[in-house]
């Protein structure tokens, strides 16, 4: 059983750079996080406010997935939906879709906004530590993400053992 049965993911500066209405250039590290999650049977489903209207967008949106070999089990819906018979509606009633997990380039986890907040305290030592590392970020990214994933590779197979 994989650990996210629905993971609902936007598209515009997500899956890719935020160009709307263009499509942007693909994110290859998000991409290869889908897939991963796909591969370990997450069903995944392309959540995303493009429509089809005077230009096809949200057809636009689909095409890029398929080029990207993103297997997708839906579009801004949800099929499997577990929680709608149980209250009397269709999987597709609803204005949100319900998902396990939810990857978005506008969310905010609310761990994050207590953490933050907590960090007020120590802000002007993180305004210090980001005015250093701000111009290298890119190169520090680029040079952490590797080790990364192999440390939540390892994280994931202990927990997995420990359970």
């Amino acid at each position: 059983m994989p650990k996210y049965e629905f993971v609902a993911v936007d598209f515009d500066g997500t899956l890719c750079a935020d160009a709307f209405p263009e499509v942007g250039e693909p994110k290859a590290l998000v991409i290869s996080y889908v897939k991963r999650l796909a591969e370990e049977g997450s069903k995944i489903i392309l959540y995303t406010s493009r429509e089809n209207g005077t230009r096809p967008l949200l057809d636009e949106a689909v095409e890029f997935c398929k080029a990207q070999e993103i297997p997708l089990y839906a579009v801004n819906e949800n099929p499997g939906n577990p929680h709608a018979a149980k209250n009397g509606l269709k999987h597709s009633d609803g204005r949100k879709v319900f998902a396990d997990l939810y990857i978005d380039d506008k969310a905010v986890n609310p761990l994050a906004i207590e953490l933050f907040s907590a960090a007020e305290i120590i802000a002007p030592e993180l305004q210090w530590v980001s005015a250093v590392i701000g111009p290298n970020l890119r190169q520090i990214a680029e040079t952490l993400t590797p080790h990364l994933w192999r440390a939540a590779a390892y994280m994931r197979a202990i927990m997995r053992d420990a359970r």
